[in-house]
């Protein structure tokens, strides 16, 4: 099987498995593109890949409790709150409160004078305790799930490339689905979609198998600073 990391090899691996090329009146060079990429954030938004983790900064505002996702990070999926350099949420891993024990929390008015750090995620917003008396300058970091950029350049690349070529397969025989799925061959399209998700559930175990092989070896650690380096266009603090 030749290489399949970028987005040309993709193109050129999707069209071989319809019989078609550049050319095509059925399936048009433009066609083939949509359905890679619709293929590939398919794929990508399956498991919560170590490819789509993601991490940014954002600033407090006084006596605001709740802040926005960023705009291309799923539904729900900050798992790590800090604020002013101080982890948030329950102990010792951090995790946000359920949203409606979270407003039961806050109703109680035992804790109105608390000082525990707490958080929780509503759907596209995050909401932080204590409320922040003040307006920060990039004192809030949040690490969430990136839902995955579309590939236009031959030279672009997915999360998966150089390190799981199997999913980029998986990609192909999905794009290739969608493709059939226009045309007479719907039933050699099912089961290419059915390939692919199987692929990609497979390869979603083993990562399962080695993160909790590494985390039960060492469920604490300390983590050094990976997202050095600032683009404060963006707020980015890095990406996994």
């Amino acid at each position: 099987m030749s290489a399949l990391n970028l987005f040309s090899e993709l193109i050129s691996a999707v069209q071989s498995d319809v019989n078609v090329d550049d050319t095509s009146p059925l399936f048009p060079l433009a066609t083939v593109k949509s359905a890679i990429n619709r293929a590939y954030i398919l794929s990508a938004g399956l498991f919560k890949w170590p490819g789509t983790e993601d991490a940014k900064k954002t600033s407090t505002q006084a006596n605001i409790e709740y802040y926005d996702y960023p705009q291309n990070w799923r539904d729900n999926s900050v798992w790590r709150l800090e604020l002013d350099g101080e982890q948030h949420g329950e102990s010792p891993d951090g995790s946000p409160m359920n949203y409606s024990d979270y407003l039961v929390w806050r109703a109680d008015s035992d804790n109105a004078n608390s000082t525990n750090k707490k958080w929780a995620n509503q759907k596209r917003r995050y909401f932080i305790y204590p409320v922040p008396t003040t307006n920060g300058s990039y004192n809030i970091s949040v690490w969430g799930y990136k839902v995955v950029d579309e590939m236009s350049a031959d030279s672009d690349y997915t999360i998966f490339s150089y390190s799981m070529p199997e999913c980029n397969e998986a990609i192909v025989r999905e794009a290739s689905a969608i493709l059939r799925s226009k045309g007479e061959e719907d039933k050699a399209g099912e089961f290419k979609s059915v390939q692919a998700k199987q692929i990609l559930a497979i390869a979603w175990s083993k990562i399962q198998r080695e993160q909790a092989k590494y985390e039960k070896d060492q469920p604490m650690f300390d983590v050094p600073d990976f997202f050095s380096g600032k683009n404060t266009k963006e707020n980015i603090i890095g990406n996994f």
